[in-house]
């Protein structure tokens, strides 16, 4: 159980004991889960530094892992073990990173457009067309639209040359 669980755990077993509720009671437990957030979120912001050299890098992605494959999967440990899985061409591996953040955050632009550019890099380009297609709403985004419009007209035109008409 983590440092902040307990915390919660212990205010709500106290604040049982006094019979009811006070906002100020609330309020605390919500402090408690903001510090809880801010302390991930700074864990993995120490955790990709030293993916990226200042430490041993296995130490960083265990850090990443275990956020990332807790029960309430981080979004941007997830993220960035995708960014790091293609980095180190386990492209498998960084696609279903991506694909978890899009489970949990469908509108995350960040994880779409990377995605797409894993599926263009392994070559899968019905899976790109229809990533594309899947999360409309991210087309419209300015800085998405024009190259991102051209690159998926021309592999949609590939797919339907070597598929052939008829099929």
């Amino acid at each position: 159980m983590k440092i902040f669980q307990i915390i919660i755990f212990s205010s709500t077993l106290s604040f049982a004991s006094c019979g009811s509720y006070a906002s100020s009671d609330v309020d605390a437990q919500q402090i408690v889960v903001s510090e809880e957030i801010i302390l991930e979120n700074n864990l993995i912001d120490e955790a990709i530094k030293i993916i990226e050299g200042a430490g041993p890098p296995m130490q960083g992605i265990g850090t990443l892992l275990l956020y990332a494959d807790s029960d309430s999967p981080s979004v941007k440990a997830n993220f960035w073990l995708g960014k790091f899985g293609v980095q180190s061409q386990q492209l498998e591996k960084a696609k279903a990173r991506f694909l978890k953040v899009l489970e949990i955050d469908p509108e995350h632009k960040e994880a779409f457009i990377n995605l797409l550019n894993l599926y263009v890099k392994m070559e899968d380009f019905n899976a790109a067309a229809e990533l594309y297609r899947k999360y409309p709403y991210l087309k419209s985004d300015s800085l998405l639209t024009k190259d991102l419009e051209e690159s998926i007209n021309r592999l949609e035109s590939n797919i339907s040359v070597v598929s052939g008409p008829n099929e």
